[in-house]
């Protein structure tokens, strides 16, 4: 997700060639029957997709050829030469809410609206909608200047969310803590922190991917302060000219409850990227990880047994708005029919298949990324009880349930990375304090709405 303003930049420039390629398909016809190609830009989507492939043509008698491209920039230019050769897949996986918006505002996608419209509720509530072309996305997005709004071009297939803390099961055995019950408050959670690095000091603390220093603020920071301020004064921090903001009594108090992580960072942890903080808990170079729900799936790449693996969302500290934190899932990839299919009926039926409990449960237990498909009570069953156990956590009221993509209330040219830059000198670096982290942060937000 970090990495997605960069790929989303080039798919732009692509999609201003793509949609004066779709427009020589005049002579591609409707048609039934034969095999279908689909393409994505995960590799390790590959197996899981084949074994979803087989169950489809035990079914429907239909061959699906799966092939992966990467990395993204590859995906892009080969979505771009096939769009100018008339040889494009009749099913993309692509990155959702941008890039789907981009390549079908540029002509190469069916609209999927009245094949889907009526299941959508299918789909986890907060993804139902994200390859939905509204008409904010069309003022804001170039290539959706001619698309028509509440064109679908893109169904949710993979769903995740940041605010993840994973935890060696053996690592807390070691230090006397039960491996099977995650820490229920902050303040838990410092203690079991306290416990790991006690047993061992070098390797018993936690490790995060601050070098890229957002990961700070949106995986730990934003969901404990939600949590402990209630939905209401947490988007206060955030107000034009707010006087409740980051430097209040309120913003100090979240900003504190964060700088307690300050002695158990792992050694070098602020020069970690995100795959590396990653290897790192893999290989036992640390007793807790913060990531998203996505994770798992590369703790298990590198050899991290998911069974080794307690999962649970950043804890709520004691005495805030919110005991019970809930993370609204983001759609991460979406399905897309290619508007030059020769076999527009049973590429949607594929699509069809992949998003139902039956596809989405097998392609999520191979690949242990969590489908957008609800699975409700069948999760266990489809996907296993490690992917059951993080899909339980999208599940809660609404005001116990932090949304990363609601941005309404943050400055139109909001900057991440200008958020994360003070917060990481609050913690682990300790060049500042809460008090002095809070004015910061204020003066970077004001700057940002001025700017506007």
């Amino acid at each position: 997700m970090i990495g997605n303003r960069r790929i989303l930049a080039a798919v732009a420039a692509v999609a201003l060639t793509l949609g004066v390629a779709a427009c020589g398909s005049d002579d591609e016809g409707e048609a039934t029957g034969g095999a279908l190609t689909m393409w994505t830009f995960k590799r390790t989507h590959v197996e899981a997709l084949q074994q979803a492939a087989a169950a489809f043509k035990a079914k429907t008698g239909t061959d699906v050829k799966i092939e992966a491209f990467t990395p993204d920039d590859v995906f892009t230019a080969k979505i771009q030469s096939a769009a100018q050769t008339k040889d494009l897949p009749d099913v993309l996986e692509l990155h959702s809410g941008g890039e789907d918006m981009r390549v079908g505002g540029g002509g190469l996608l069916a609209d999927l609206k009245g094949d889907f419209d009526a299941k959508l509720d299918r789909f986890l509530p907060s993804t139902r909608e994200s390859g939905r072309v509204t008409q904010q996305r069309k003022d804001t997005i170039e290539e959706l200047s001619g698309a028509t709004v509440g064109s679908l071009y893109s169904v949710p297939f993979t769903a995740g969310t940041f605010g993840i803390v994973y935890a060696n099961k053996e690592k807390l055995k070691a230090a006397g803590l039960d491996p099977t019950k995650p820490p229920a408050t902050w303040e838990q959670f410092l203690d079991y922190l306290k416990a790991t690095t006690t047993a061992d000091k070098d390797q018993g603390g936690l490790s995060l991917g601050l070098k890229v220093t957002q990961t700070g603020f949106n995986w730990i920071y934003e969901q404990l302060a939600f949590a402990y301020l209630g939905q209401q004064k947490f988007e206060a921090l955030f107000g034009k000219g707010t006087t409740a903001g980051f430097g209040s009594p309120d913003g100090v108090k979240t900003l504190d409850l964060y700088s307690q992580l300050k002695p158990y960072w792992i050694p070098g942890a602020s020069a970690l990227g995100i795959d590396e903080a990653d290897i790192a808990f893999a290989q036992g170079k640390s007793a807790f990880n913060v990531g998203g729900t996505f994770t798992l799936a590369f703790l298990a790449q590198n050899n991290m047994k998911p069974e080794n693996v307690l999962a649970f969302p950043i804890p709520p500290a004691t005495g805030g708005a919110v005991s019970d934190l809930r993370l609204a899932p983001l759609a991460l990839t979406g399905l897309a029919v290619t508007s030059t299919s020769a076999n527009k009926s049973g590429a949607t039926q594929w699509v069809d298949f992949l998003t139902s409990p039956e596809g989405a449960g097998i392609f999520a237990k191979a690949s242990l990324d969590l489908p957008a498909t609800d699975l409700g009570t069948q999760a266990e069953s489809l996907i296993g009880p490690d992917l059951a156990a993080l899909q339980q956590f999208f599940t809660g009221p609404a005001q116990n349930t932090y949304d990363a993509g609601n941005r309404g209330f943050r400055p139109p040219d909001y900057d991440e990375v200008e958020m994360g830059n003070p917060l990481l000198k609050l913690s682990p670096l300790g060049e500042a304090d809460a008090a002095g982290t809070g004015r910061t942060l204020d003066t970077v937000i004001k700057a940002m709405w001025d700017a506007k």
